[in-house]
């Protein structure tokens, strides 16, 4: 009892308060009594109980993780954890129920009872970055290239460089901790950090230049082991090949490709690996300071060591150039710093990567910057520059001398072996030279892949997803180790650590200066979702590092830095133009946000001026989808300098399924005027009749100083057949500009603008009724089945009304088993991510019976309830707003591709040929036209908009583009014809508008043709009555409705427009446009069918014409 009354509940959706506590309460009761029992119940009765505890009325769940993080990248295996009701479901005055908000998408499949799914293993912050980033800083540069450095720019210098580039690493290590703790972090590292921040744009091109970064120093690490073990061979007289750089390569390579097996192996073991390593190169270093502490030999004597020495300290403070300089140090010692990123390019296999990246980052950055600095000051004080190496020199006194010509072999200067000479034992530093090159390729091998895989996850790039794949429980990158093995070993092939670091230099300056813009982008943004839980970083300062940092590209090496740059703006440019699908909430985004409100801000104080007036124009184009001719035209004005508002008047209620309906439509517009170029907002209201709803965007349309000053429509061509209301609302329309002091064009194409015959809306919709009458909507059965195998019958074209599944899934109806002419053998096939049609049916109506196979049976769950079909003026529009989402994207299919869109399905024969002829025209605004002739017919003045708007239709990116302007205008008197003409071209001139050709109409005040009059009395009669103030006509018949008094009355304006009309047949019926000032109807002054009868005879006939009438303020002026 309790199961059915909480369906019926269900099913009817009214229940009171009483009812609700009496089901819960019954429900809650039951429950327990079940639970008692629990130690005898069976299987069977332990899922009743689950049953009947989800059919309980459901509470508010409280706050949890779950609800809050991305589903896309965060796996919970809760599922009775309650998924957070959506507000329309809260509202309602439906009870919800346990299982309607229980998210069982994140169940995770068992077998046996058992979870099959091996859980990653995450490392820590000690072992996942302190330890990685620590060793990948401990590289061949502390090894084998920091006693040179200090060398060659002195204690002083060498400690500057030291700091500063200590400095550029803590100024990015803490723009990166704030970045870090702003959110949880998933795999990608830096390029995840970077590119959910400043966006894809500059995210993809950093991740690319840091994944080459990354392979660079796999190259340099394993170059400077390769170039030990050379050495080491050189002592015992042994060689490969050459003793020099093909020994390297060689070796080099043969490392490489051992390095690749372990990598393999996964990061686990890597990680392990990397503790072994740890261990040794601090061995190592402990060996050397203690060495330093031992008595000296005389053959370290002879190499240069003289122990703590005074004097030793005075002679190398001061640099010794030779052949280098600061900023060519700087670039082969920068390389040993940029390792602090090695543990935030795992960030997807850290175990809590907000609080260890920062936490494991500067605490490595401290320790290794001190450590370096020491063995700087420590070697210059117990090691001299150049030494022979000579035991006699030594006992001579002249064991420098060679310095003179250049022929010493030891020193700081000669060698770059001076850890090893001096430690306690040299082996013990060999050992720490092996284990800090190892475990820094190490580090390398698995940085880059991993970011490489990121990137490829993202599809920012095409035909990299096959990167993407990961293998094993914590998805290594295999297939993207193997492709950085290759270009890693490429760069081996160099052979020289000196050539090769200044390439990674730049790479790691370009990827810590966008780090750290990053962060004051963020920051700069003001967005109150930027939150850094790590507050001990500067904006300001993150800015100064991002300018230091691509200061020093250049300094260190500009041909270098011009490439980086060169390729990530390349990369930028492509990505920017490829417009990658993806929503990252970027600091970009935010900034373009307070960008515009402080503009807006500030423009709310600007006044008018006519030098700076535009055109800011609301078009009332009704749905965008069925007029694009319109909205094309409109563009052509407007381009993207100036406001065009699409304003869509949506008839009914704002009810809850209208409301939802309308903003998804919302969201697909915005989608559709981008595809189509179109430089605009779309702006829908609801309204109950088209009156109202123009009041309301007119009052409410723009904001600030972008406000509309023109209100455009489109001509309505079949206003002679309309009824009364319709010629009213229309009429009322062009009241309502002036009404608001805005100005008026409207534009006429001979055919009109709708489109709904091509979309063959019509037809789809009779069909579907035909069939719907025929057999009847209970007659068709539909089974839904779902993912587990279940299923149930709905009612077909409930389920084809859904906005979920015009969205989410490929539906298609088949209509074959109907015997209709118009759809046999015909399929309306819809596809939610092209927007256009595909053949990959999954929705099948045959002989009365449809199954139906849907991912998403929750997302439509409420649309399969209903089992009749609404009639009222909501679902009118609903059904109409869904058929245009799914016909939009046939405006481009009808420019060319045959048979392949629902027009090409459905219609047979002549008919589609017709289409394909009026698809050719949906783009007639977009395609230039050369020679192109615009007649202007400025027959009053309005204030300048008359000719402004011609003037903007010849300027570039108009499909009238250099078109030749000819004006038009009548004489005010027959005796001073010239000097009127002349006054119209000065005026002209002074007004900087290129006009090739002015005319004045004379004697327009003659009686026009008897063929015209006989014309417009034919048009005039349908509308005419005996006596409009008889007070027996309704008020919107009486609005409409015209008698001979009124005729009479206005005969001048008539007899003045059909003579008007005849001079335009005579003169512009071959221009490609006409503009024409339209004449202001007085308020209650003249009936509506008598105006638009005027409109009507000066457009009939004619090229596009354009009605024109500013608000008789000037836009125009000959001041400067």
């Amino acid at each position: 009892m309790q199961n059915e009354s909480g369906k019926e509940n269900t099913a009817s959706g009214m229940v009171s308060k009483e009812a609700e506590l009496q089901t819960s309460s019954e429900a809650k009761s039951t429950s327990a009594e079940l639970q008692k029992s629990s130690g005898t119940n069976s299987d069977s009765e332990n899922e009743q109980i689950s049953a009947n505890n989800r059919n309980l009325p459901a509470t508010e769940p409280v706050p949890h993780l779950q609800n809050y993080a991305d589903k896309d990248v965060h796996h919970f295996t809760n599922s009775n954890l309650k998924k957070r009701p959506s507000l329309s479901q809260l509202h309602s005055d439906s009870v919800i129920y346990l299982d309607n908000i229980i998210d069982r998408k994140q169940e995770v499949p068992h077998l046996d009872g058992k979870q099959t799914k091996k859980v990653q293993q995450k490392l820590g912050w000690i072992e996942g970055v302190l330890i990685r980033s620590s060793l990948s800083v401990f590289g061949v540069i502390f090894y084998l290239r920091l006693t040179w450095i200090g060398a060659q720019a002195g204690i002083a210098l060498g400690s500057i460089i030291i700091v500063l580039s200590s400095l550029i690493g803590l100024l990015t290590a803490l723009s990166l901790s704030a970045l870090c703790t702003n959110g949880r972090v998933q795999s990608g590292g830096v390029y995840y950090i970077v590119s959910r921040t400043l966006g894809p744009e500059f995210g993809g091109s950093i991740g690319i230049i840091f994944c080459l970064a990354n392979v660079t120093a796999t190259a340099i690490t394993i170059t400077g082991f390769a170039e030990t073990v050379v050495s080491l061979m050189g002592r015992f007289h042994t060689q490969l090949i050459d003793g020099e750089i093909m020994d390297i390569r060689i070796i080099g390579w043969i490392t490489g490709c051992v390095l690749l097996m372990i990598v393999f192996t996964g990061v686990n073991f890597e990680a392990k690996a990397q503790i072994v390593l740890m261990v040794v190169l601090v061995a190592s270093v402990l060996n050397y300071y203690i060495g330093t502490f031992i008595p000296i030999s005389e053959e370290q004597m002879a190499r240069g060591v003289t122990g703590y020495d005074r004097n030793t300290l005075k002679s190398n403070f001061f640099p010794d150039w030779r052949g280098e300089d600061f900023f060519s140090i700087l670039a082969i010692y920068f390389p040993a710093v940029a390792g602090f990123m090695a543990g935030a390019n795992i960030s997807g296999d850290l175990k809590h990567p907000e609080s260890a990246i920062p936490k494991g980052t500067l605490w490595s950055m401290l320790i290794t910057g001190g450590i370096y600095l020491s063995v700087l000051w420590v070697t210059g004080s117990t090691v001299l520059r150049d030494a022979s190496g000579s035991i006699e020199d030594l006992r001579d006194g002249t064991l420098t001398d060679c310095a003179a010509n250049f022929t010493c072999l030891y020193g700081t200067q000669n060698s770059y072996e001076v850890l090893e000479l001096e430690g306690a034992w040299g082996p013990l530093v060999t050992a720490g030279i092996f284990a800090a090159s190892l475990s820094s390729a190490l580090g390398a091998m698995i940085s880059g892949p991993k970011l490489f895989q990121a990137v490829a996850k993202d599809k920012l790039f095409p035909k990299i997803e096959f990167f993407a794949e990961g293998h094993g429980r914590n998805k290594e990158p295999r297939r993207a180790i193997v492709l950085l093995f290759v270009i890693s070993m490429a760069i081996i092939g160099i052979g020289q650590i000196n050539i090769i670091a200044p390439i990674i230099s730049n790479f790691f300056m370009a990827t810590y200066a966008l780090i750290n813009y990053a962060c004051f982008d963020a920051s700069f943004a003001k967005a109150p979702g930027f939150r850094p839980s790590f507050t001990f970083y500067n904006k300001w300062m993150s800015l100064i590092g991002a300018l230091i940092c691509f200061g020093f590209m250049f300094l260190i090496n500009w041909w270098a830095a011009l490439i980086t740059t060169a390729f990530a703006i390349m990369l930028y440019v492509y990505l920017l133009r490829r417009k990658p699908d993806v929503n990252w909430g970027s600091s970009l985004e935010a900034n373009s946000y307070l960008s515009a409100l402080r503009r807006m801000l500030k423009l709310q104080f600007t006044r008018d001026h006519i030098k700076t007036y535009r055109p800011q124009i609301l078009l009332l184009c009704g749905s965008p989808v069925r007029r694009p001719e319109l909205i094309d035209f409109v563009s052509n004005i407007t381009k993207n300098t100036s406001l065009l508002i699409c304003g869509h008047v949506i008839l009914g209620s704002p009810s809850e399924k209208v409301l939802e309906v309308v903003d998804r439509y919302n969201k697909h517009m915005i989608v559709w005027l981008k595809s189509r170029r179109i430089y605009g907002f779309y702006s829908p209201v609801i309204a109950p009749n088209l009156s109202e709803g123009a009041h309301y965007l007119l009052q409410t349309a723009g904001m600030s100083y972008l406000k509309p000053n023109i209100l455009f429509l489109g001509y309505k061509n079949n206003w002679i057949e309309s009824n009364a209301k319709e010629i009213s609302e229309y009429f009322q329309l062009i009241h309502f500009a002036f009404d608001y002091d805005k100005a008026l064009i409207i534009l006429r194409l001979p055919k009109g603008f709708d489109i709904s015959s091509l979309l063959n809306q019509e037809t789809v919709n009779d069909s579907i009724s035909d069939n719907v009458t025929a057999h009847g909507v209970h007659n068709v059965r539909c089974k839904y089945v779902r993912s587990d195998g279940s299923s149930i019958i709905v009612s077909p074209l409930r389920m084809t009304a859904s906005m979920d599944s015009v969205f989410t899934d490929t539906v298609s109806i088949n209509f074959g088993a109907y015997d209709n002419p118009r759809f046999h053998d015909s399929r309306l096939d819809v596809n939610s991510e092209k927007g256009i049609i595909d053949g990959n049916p999954s929705f099948d109506l045959n002989d009365s019976e449809c199954i139906m196979h849907d991912r998403r049976y929750n997302s439509m769950r409420t649309n399969i309830n209903d089992s009749e079909v609404d009639s009222s003026i909501d679902a009118a529009s609903i059904r109409d707003l869904n058929f245009e989402i799914v016909t939009s994207n046939t405006h481009e299919a009808l420019k060319g591709r045959k048979k392949s869109t629902i027009i090409s399905k459905v219609m047979k024969g002549d008919k589609w040929k017709k289409t394909l002829a009026g698809g050719q025209q949906l783009n007639v605004f977009k395609n230039r036209i050369k020679k192109a002739v615009i007649d202007v017919w400025w027959l009053c003045d309005d204030g300048g908009l008359t000719i402004l708007i011609p003037h903007l239709l010849t300027l570039e990116r108009s499909y009238l583009e250099e078109a030749k302007l000819r004006v038009f205008t009548v004489a005010t008197d027959s005796e001073k014809f010239e000097e009127q003409k002349k006054e119209l071209s000065n005026l002209l001139d002074s007004f900087r508008i290129d006009v090739k050709d002015v005319t004045v109409i004379p004697d327009i005040s003659q009686q026009p043709k008897e063929s015209t009059l006989n014309e417009f009395n034919q048009l005039i009669s349908k509308f005419k009555v005996a006596d409009r103030n008889s007070g027996q006509l309704e008020e919107e018949l009486l609005a409409v409705a015209t008698d001979d008094a009124e005729l009479s009355m206005l005969k001048y304006k008539t007899y003045q427009t059909l003579r008007i009309r005849e001079e335009l047949l005579e003169n512009s019926k071959n221009a490609n446009l006409v503009v024409i000032t339209l004449p202001v109807p007085r308020r209650n002054g003249v009936s509506a069918a008598l105006y638009l009868s005027w409109l009507e005879m000066l457009s009939r006939d004619l090229p596009p014409t354009l009605l024109i009438r500013g608000n008789q303020k000037a836009v125009l002026t000959c001041e400067n």
